[in-house]
């Protein structure tokens, strides 16, 4: 059973520590980072206040629990572990069901981080703690709480985990972008570098130390790492599902490219890849916002 880790203790390794660990950031809230642009400004209090919203999590857990839970549980490679790293503040009520959803799943940790916490060191233990320490070449990989990656993800980036790729970011560059909040279901496809959805870092192992860790988050914005290592891009056609859903930042490019689709339609145009959104489970997560 997963149980909640905190910065109160000094280690705490992977029950089955695996070369690939990702990492999802749920509703952390640090005085010293934002996560969240809009909040850009305000102080500790008042980005606590909006973000630990009782509606906003509901929305959250809705995404989390139908979209990028199952997500990483369809997996057709299940080799690899998952650090979610939240707030010591969150509310316990959250606390008590994000708990609840991936008690059962072996390879789901989560570490609940003081507000004080150092973000870099954050990323740096997360991945550290899950990595299999005689494995030769690891990888760490990034994802939001409201998006999700194709059944076959782990599978495509374990086949770049060689040694001439150690030091390399893999992107894939091919994936859909799902409007949830307009007053029609609507989608883009996607086809840029270096997205947030799966985004990795491919390293050799070995590492002995949370200092020497490198994680994909320590290259800073996913727009941007392109500028700190070489950039490989993988064309594997949908490869991730990523929401405009009311109460994230992902924009809609002005309309460039959106195309109104029915919840029936989509679910078939992502039947293979992602099988459990099914046209019910589209149309409970499409809310439209005032």
């Amino acid at each position: 059973m997963t149980t909640l880790l905190t910065n109160r203790q000094a280690r705490v390794m992977a029950t089955n520590p695996s070369a690939i660990v990702g990492m999802i950031r749920f509703s952390i809230v640090l005085r010293e980072s934002n996560f969240f642009p809009p909040l850009s400004g305000q102080d500790y209090r008042e980005r606590k206040a909006q973000i630990f919203d009782r509606a906003r999590l509901q929305r959250r857990f809705q995404l989390f629990e139908d979209l990028c839970l199952p997500s990483l549980a369809a997996q057709t490679d299940r080799d690899f572990n998952i650090m979610l790293i939240t707030s010591r503040d969150l509310p316990d009520w959250a606390q008590h069901r994000l708990m609840g959803l991936v008690q059962d799943l072996p390879n789901f940790y989560v570490r609940a981080y003081r507000p004080l916490a150092n973000i870099q060191r954050i990323f740096k233990r997360s991945v550290f703690e899950m990595l299999n320490p005689l494995a030769p070449i690891t990888a760490s990989f990034r994802l939001d709480d409201d998006d999700a990656l194709a059944n076959d993800y782990i599978a495509r980036l374990r086949a770049h985990m060689v040694p001439e790729k150690a030091g390399n970011i893999i992107t894939f560059s091919r994936g859909h972008q799902v409007a949830l909040s307009d007053e029609a279901l609507r989608i883009w496809e996607d086809t840029r570098n270096c997205g947030s959805a799966g985004l990795a870092l491919v390293q050799r192992g070995n590492v002995l130390s949370i200092p020497e860790t490198v994680t994909i988050h320590c290259l800073g914005g996913h727009r941007k790492v392109g500028r700190f290592a070489p950039v490989i891009n993988d064309k594997t056609n949908g490869m991730y599902v990523q929401t405009a859903n009311g109460c994230n930042v992902t924009a809609r490019r002005g309309g460039v490219g959106w195309e109104t689709i029915s919840a029936k339609d989509l679910a078939e145009k992502l039947r293979v890849k992602f099988p459990y959104l099914d046209a019910e489970t589209l149309e409970g997560l499409h809310v439209v916002y005032p």
